[in-house]
């Protein structure tokens, strides 16, 4: 399999992993988790991100990586870059540094809170979770749109 070929199957994996990931934790396991009692709810989210972050966390290093790798290998540098792997750029870089931040502050927060048992305090922070990750989902189809259509601009 050429470098190329490589660079390109990593990318598209880890995008899908992490697009896929939040929209199915949105749109079809928030809603599902919505009834259960708000200790059930807590735990539920908490293992849930316990195991899908770090995921997200190999895909945060491997997307960037792949993807230079494929400007340098597939696209031997243009320069000019193309408009439409300029905002695939700026879209990406946001989404990690969301996702870093959303770890560094709401996730590490809700874990304290979590282990201390405050869990409408735990709550709070499983709310500004879920705002983070709409706004990074957005955030990720759009990309998927620009990935996908902007060779065709």
């Amino acid at each position: 399999m050429s470098m190329t070929l490589l660079l390109l199957a990593l990318h598209i994996l880890s995008a899908t992993i992490w697009v896929g990931g939040m929209f199915f934790a949105h749109m079809v396991l928030r809603p599902a988790a919505l009834p259960l009692e708000l200790e059930s709810r807590i735990d539920l989210w908490f293992r849930i991100f316990s195991r899908f972050f770090p995921w997200v966390w190999a895909v945060v290093f491997t997307l960037p990586l792949s993807g230079y790798g494929l400007l340098y290998v597939a696209f031997a540098n243009p320069d000019p870059t193309p408009a439409y792997i300029r905002i695939m750029q700026w879209l990406g870089w946001t989404m990690i540094s969301l996702f870093v931040f959303l770890f560094a502050t709401h996730f590490r927060n809700m874990s304290k809170m979590v282990h201390k048992r405050l869990l409408p305090e735990a709550g709070i922070y499983l709310n500004r979770i879920r705002i983070t990750v709409s706004v990074n989902l957005l955030l990720g189809l759009l990309t998927v749109i620009v990935a996908t259509t902007g060779r065709y601009w």
